[in-house]
């Protein structure tokens, strides 16, 4: 037989049991088609944190004070201030730009719609340390925080709730009560964490703190953070440490009261993230080889029982003249297009699913041609590795037997 009329027998064979053979395949679909949605979720998420590095900027430092939240206390234990944020800027150092930030909640309104975003009162050298991209306008300057000017920079999804599809640039919304001019638009950087990047506004820290309300900050001049980058070649570590030991001397800080301040290296939490994502992404592909055992497990099961099923047919084809090895191909060749089916079923079912991930998640969508091609390789070795002892063992039958088996 050429191999063209042993796979048309193969698919024959197969058609005579379709629902059979449908849920036999269903293993293989389900493995192939998981690995083809990891590799793509995996691949995206890698690029995400990649544009978010670029995003945020690799050289920024942190500064926060742990908070406590109760029935009986709220706020910072430790109290940042304008003072510690000259000290930093002033005694430690290689640090090429450093910002002021208070933060919380604030109702932004446009018209007859209104939205809750999280505002940033920051300095102007914020869009220096955080290395800013916008879409539209332009940041705040100098001159306009140190004045408290009513200006703001707000994020994709805040342009995208208060004005569709229109430009927000120079259009006055409401903080509260207050009037502010919209002067640029921040790129859109989708989600991080599961946390929503473009849900803010960033505004001078002047403005924010003469008329936005704030219940966390107990003084006039506390801060909720402070922002720094490190200048290009300095130890980062270096720079963190003396960043610390020189707060907790201001705030008096000993021993396990150390704690109650950190500071936060971007750089650490994308390789913990990157760390965590690589742990979930062996656990998945783990899942994903354990369907496609199952269905290879299925694929062996159903090949036996049709060995079993069609012993008179194959004491037949021995009788004229088929020889073992014939035998063999003819029911390797079934399990094969069997799981080559399946796996080209699993294939476009999760190019579908990776196109789905990508847009509930809003990631980038990218699916490596490595992972398609290696997903369908691996639907051929099933086929061949758990269809070799059933057609070996039709191979093996006496031909005389197989004519007597009823």
């Amino acid at each position: 037989m050429t191999l063209q009329t042993l796979f048309r027998e193969a698919i024959n064979a197969l058609r005579l049991n379709l629902l059979r053979s449908a849920l036999t395949a269903f293993g293989v679909i389900i493995g192939v088609g998981s690995l083809v949605v990891m590799s793509a979720a995996n691949s995206g998420a890698n690029k995400l944190v990649e544009r978010q590095i670029a995003d945020q900027g690799t050289d920024a430092l942190v500064v926060r004070a742990a908070k406590v939240e109760n029935a009986l206390r709220r706020g910072a234990v430790v109290v940042l201030t304008d003072q510690d944020a000259n000290a930093v800027r002033e005694l430690v150092p290689n640090i090429q730009y450093l910002s002021r930030e208070v933060y919380s909640k604030v109702t932004l309104v446009a018209g007859n719609s209104s939205w809750i975003t999280e505002y940033w009162g920051v300095d102007a050298s914020y869009e220096q340390v955080w290395g800013v991209k916008l879409s539209e306008g332009r940041f705040f300057d100098e001159a306009e925080a140190r004045s408290g000017a009513k200006v703001i920079v707000i994020g994709a999804t805040v342009a995208r709730k208060l004005f569709g599809a229109a430009s927000p640039l120079d259009q006055t919304v409401r903080l509260g009560t207050i009037p502010v001019r919209i002067i640029g638009v921040r790129r859109k950087r989708g989600s991080f964490g599961g946390v929503d990047e473009d849900n803010f506004i960033i505004l001078p820290i002047k403005t924010a703190r003469a008329h936005i309300p704030n219940s966390e900050m107990s003084t006039a001049r506390q801060l909720s953070l402070i922002d720094m980058k490190v200048s290009p070649g300095a130890n980062r570590e270096k720079v963190k440490q003396d960043v610390l030991a020189l707060l907790r001397e201001r705030k008096h800080l000993r021993g396990a009261q150390e704690d109650k301040l950190d500071v936060i290296d971007l750089t650490q939490m994308v390789e913990l993230l990157n760390t965590t994502q690589s742990t979930l992404n062996r656990l998945l592909l783990a899942t994903a080889a354990i369907l496609l055992l199952v269905g290879g497990v299925g694929i062996m099961n159903i090949m036996l029982v049709s060995v079993t099923e069609r012993t008179r047919e194959i004491g037949l084809r021995m009788a004229i003249g088929a020889r073992r090895r014939d035998i063999l191909r003819q029911f390797l060749a079934e399990a094969v297009t069997l799981s080559v089916v399946a796996g080209l079923i699993g294939l476009m079912i999760g190019l579908a699913g990776s196109v789905l991930v990508a847009r509930l998640v809003d990631w980038p969508l990218i699916i490596p041609p490595l992972g398609a091609a290696a997903a369908t390789l691996v639907s051929v070795g099933v086929g061949i590795i758990f269809g070799y002892l059933p057609a070996r063992r039709g191979a093996g039958l006496n031909p005389i037997d197989a004519l007597r088996r009823k």
